[in-house]
């Protein structure tokens, strides 16, 4: 979206950070609630701000012990031009317009120096959007979009006229009215068929509280009441006279750290292209060990980009006073191994630790598929209160077919990807992710069902696909807990592919099918499970467990 142009931040080993910046104020800085978060000492908590307005955006320091320079000289406040460059104690910004790097490329890698020239270029992007303004999300089955609550009132319902329209023959045509007022915003019923919800309560008219869900027809909306990042801070009493819920947090696929001895193997994305044999897994290989979750940016060009865990971790005990080990538990895991596992591996972490009950899962990715297999399947729904699951692949994503697919000539991965594949297609997890409905279709116009078609992937493969479509059927049906799903929306995403086979039914190339309607990796529509809370907000993938907009989500979770 970067309708306000976008920071490109330089970090060690050549990643780059690219914000996008649709917020008129942009804040930057050491704490852990800003909008750029720069964690070195010798940045102030508040150190800079950026300014946007319809004359353009200004950097402006904010009175920070180390200063802000702009091309290289101290400025109190300047207005940035394209190629700019804001230095901040060691680390530099480049300011652009125009269009945001491309999430959905795809990389060729066939040498070494290829390999050197992606990783010093490789670009994490993330959205900074406005959160100032109150906004109402709303997600129907064909589309989610956001609409700021900036007037007195707004009509919603399936005619027209209505300035949210619901495309939907169960909504009414005048159905609901938002009002603002001086305490806040109500919610009205204007005599619908089928009722105006909240929670699980119809209403006729009703106060709206920051993160309330409602159901119109079959549209879910989220009421967001909008934010400073100063209320990030603001540490509110826990509800419970026993003291604050205890959280776990699940990373995502490859978002934990694997050591073999003392020796940590991943992450190291260079090491991965290399010498593939030591991620390579075999369910009697247990050298391995998870340890900790990854507090780096991590980028396997053509698999995944995904921001440091620990900017969560750090968010929960600097502003929330979490305490890891006491009341906050990370649960790193071995990402490869089938999912069923690590559920039972949490289990058993959770009987080791003697947590306090009852526990809250925060879960990233695959760590939400992790967290909802050990809650309905494994009895776990006895410790846990409730699930807040980000960016969860609840039906699968497409994007997993491309990381499978084996014959090199079906996408430019090159050489050195092909080497790649062949360590991915050993895990059994990823197989776990292939999507659960048709979204391939072939040069004869037949659908592909990647779960249950065999015929695209070897007949070694056969017995991973099949395990995966048992744990896909264990894990289908609505959560044993009050579960809260939150997803990123209006992004480039993969949604289908398009296939051509040969005669024996294999895939001679796959093309990837993209509309803006996930998060960059996970389709909107797999986001969800049925009966859970919904919080849409236009972020990716890897970003969303630091974006501030799922922060303050958190802070009304935790503090219910």
């Amino acid at each position: 979206m970067n309708e306000l142009g976008r920071l490109v931040l330089l970090l060690p080993g050549g990643v780059q950070r690219e914000y996008a910046l649709s917020k008129d104020q942009v804040s930057i800085g050491r704490a852990a609630t800003s909008d750029i978060v720069l964690t070195d000492g010798k940045v102030s908590r508040s150190h800079t701000r950026i300014d946007c307005d319809p004359q353009g955006c200004f950097v402006v320091d904010l009175g920070s012990a180390n200063g802000t320079r702009l091309n290289g000289q101290r400025v109190d406040r300047a207005q940035l031009r394209p190629g700019d460059v804001i230095s901040l104690s060691g680390f530099t910004l480049r300011y652009e317009e125009g269009p945001s790097f491309d999430e959905s490329e795809l990389t060729r890698i066939d040498s070494a120096a290829d390999l050197e020239a992606t990783l010093l270029n490789a670009t994490v992007v993330s959205e900074i959007s406005d959160t100032h303004t109150p906004r109402l999300a709303i997600h129907t089955p064909k589309r989610t979009w956001e609409v700021p609550l900036d007037g007195d009132m707004y009509t919603i319902g399936r005619h027209p006229t209505n300035h949210i329209v619901i495309d939907s023959q169960k909504a009414s045509r005048f159905h609901a009215r938002i009002e603002h007022h001086a305490g806040g915003f109500t919610i009205q019923d204007l005599n619908s068929d089928n009722g105006t919800w909240v929670g699980a309560e119809r209403v006729t008219r009703r106060d709206l509280n920051d993160g309330d869900g409602i159901r119109i027809g079959g549209a879910q909306l989220s009421f967001k009441a909008g934010f400073d990042n100063e209320d990030l801070t603001v540490l509110d009493q826990p509800r419970s006279k026993g003291g604050r819920r205890p959280v776990i947090l699940i990373p995502g696929f490859m978002g934990s750290n694997l050591w073999l001895g003392s020796e940590k193997v991943w992450p190291n994305v260079r090491q991965l292209f290399k010498h593939p044999e030591l991620l390579t897994y075999t369910p009697e290989d247990t050298r391995l060990v998870p340890k900790g979750l990854v507090d780096e940016v991590v980028v396997v060009p053509n698999v995944i980009k995904l921001e440091q865990y620990g900017r969560l971790t750090n968010y929960m005990v600097e502003t929330l006073g979490y305490e890891v080990g006491k009341d906050l538990f990370e649960f790193p895991y071995d990402f490869r191994q089938d999912v069923r596992i690590s559920a039972r591996q949490l289990g058993q972490a959770i009987e080791q630790w003697g947590i306090r009950r009852p526990i809250t899962i925060v879960a990233h990715s695959m760590g939400t598929l992790v967290g909802r297999y050990y809650v309905n399947r494994l009895g776990g729904h006895k410790n846990v209160e409730r699930l807040v699951l980000l960016g969860g692949p609840h039906l699968g994503a497409p994007k997993s077919v491309l990381n499978l697919a084996t014959n090199p000539s079906l996408l430019p991965f090159g050489l050195l990807g092909d080497q790649l594949h062949k360590v991915l297609v050993t895990f059994p997890s990823i197989y776990q992710l292939l999507p659960e409905y048709a979204c391939g279709v072939d040069q004869r116009g037949t659908p592909i069902d990647w779960l249950q078609d065999h015929s695209w992937l070897p007949e070694a493969c056969s017995p991973h696909i099949q395990a995966a479509a048992e744990f896909r059927q264990e894990l289908r049906g609505p959560s044993a807990v009050p579960t809260l799903c939150i997803f990123g929306y209006g992004m480039k995403t993969i949604m289908g592919l398009r296939a051509e086979r040969n005669l024996s039914g294999s895939c001679t190339r796959i093309e990837p099918v993209f509309e803006e309607a996930g998060d960059g990796t996970v389709p909107e529509s797999s986001a969800t499970i049925e009966n859970a809370e919904i919080h849409p907000i236009r972020q990716y993938h890897g970003t969303l467990h630091v974006d501030n907009d799922v922060r303050k989500r958190l802070k009304v979770e935790l503090n219910r």
